[in-house]
């Protein structure tokens, strides 16, 4: 009853937020949900719209005879961490280019939600636009010989900033993506990371409500994307609404508050981390360590029940496995540990990451959803 009505909450939240009822209903069945309950929660659901400060109106594009977006819908709510995932080379850079009006779709429309309610379009209203957005792109925008300071007061300048505002926002920005003592340094004589950092303070130098990064964390080590994301949570709490694109799946799961997935042209499916979790994955996953790390026995084992224990896998020293059942899969393999007199050191039960249910849902690639 719990599961059946998380089902509803979630037709009824992905709807508002864009996504669209075939999409649902195929994806819906893949993951193993009755049609009957499927389509009588489809059919009761209301596709209301929920506040947002950026909706995609079925934006459609293509480039010659390659299409890369059909008819896509979503919702961005104002203060959200949006984040996008999907396969490298599926649309996402192109989907952000046509958000902040670089490319005009073939079909369809991006509007933004004014103060006052209102709303404009992004391909007919460009000055309101340069305001809104800030955009730091896959390719950086800042200029190798100026150093860091340089090219944040050269960016306050382009968009007409007094001096004496300039060099407070400035300050202030320095400040916040922690270049202060870098300032006058050239921007090609920084490290990837401060790069990044120079990049974003660029892109926030007129204070605009919605921050666009695409895949910020490209080619950074662990402890600097770390860092990066440490900044645009930060932000993100200041009050900017912040859309991000990103192939990362566990880095866009850890970190945002809601997630589209972008394939076949579409976005297939929008959420929160625990209702695409829970939605999309009926399976639990066992995690488990002993001291010898020693899991031949615990594989053989597996492997005399299929259907019980699903996908085992050995990383690092783990042992996981997943499992439609979890107390009983989890009941024999302490069983099998304790016959062998092994130790653990680590046991825990937990729905499949985002990675996996992503790679469930692109699974049928070949297969398109229209």
């Amino acid at each position: 009853m719990v599961a059946a009505e998380a089902l509803r909450r979630h037709i009824q939240d992905a709807l508002a937020r864009g996504a669209q009822r075939k999409d649902l209903m195929t994806l819906l069945l893949r993951a193993g949900w009755p049609q009957e309950i499927v389509t009588e929660y489809l059919g009761e659901a209301k596709a209301q719209s929920m506040p947002a400060l950026v909706r995609l109106r079925g934006v459609t594009k293509r480039f010659g005879t390659n299409g890369v977006l059909d008819n896509v819908n979503v919702e961005i709510p104002p203060g959200s961490l949006f984040g996008i995932i999907g396969m490298s080379g599926v649309g996402k850079t192109t989907l952000l280019n046509m958000l902040v009006g670089f490319l005009e779709p073939d079909g369809g429309d991006v509007l933004l939600q004014m103060p006052d309610k209102t709303e404009v379009s992004v391909f007919k209203s460009r000055d309101i636009v340069k305001t809104m957005f800030g955009f730091a792109a896959q390719i950086p925008s800042f200029y190798a010989k100026l150093t860091v300071r340089e090219n944040v007061e050269h960016f306050a300048a382009l968009y007409n900033l007094p001096l004496a505002k300039r060099i407070s926002q400035c300050d202030r920005l320095l400040r916040l993506v922690g270049l202060e003592r870098a300032q006058h340094t050239l921007a090609q004589n920084l490290s990837g990371g401060m790069q990044k950092r120079l990049d974003i303070a660029c892109a926030l130098v007129h204070e605009p409500s919605i921050l666009i990064l695409d895949e910020p964390t490209a080619d950074l080590d662990p402890i600097i994307r770390n860092q990066i994301w440490d900044l645009i949570r930060q932000i993100n709490r200041q009050g900017t609404t912040i859309i991000v694109a990103s192939h990362l799946v566990s880095e866009i799961e850890k970190y945002c508050s809601t997630i589209a997935i972008l394939r076949n042209q579409r976005m297939t499916e929008i959420g929160t981390t625990a209702q695409l979790r829970d939605i999309y994955s009926k399976h639990y996953e066992v995690f488990l360590k002993t001291q010898r790390k020693e899991y031949a026995k615990l594989r053989a084992w597996c492997a005399k029940d299929s259907a019980l224990f699903l996908n085992v896998k050995e990383k690092e020293g783990m042992f996981s496995v997943q499992t439609p059942q979890p107390r009983t899969a989890l009941q024999q393999l302490l069983r099998i540990i304790a016959q062998n007199k092994e130790t653990i050191t680590h046991v825990n039960v937990d729905r499949p990451s985002i990675a996996e249910v992503f790679e469930l849902l692109i699974r049928h690639e070949n297969h398109p959803l229209h």
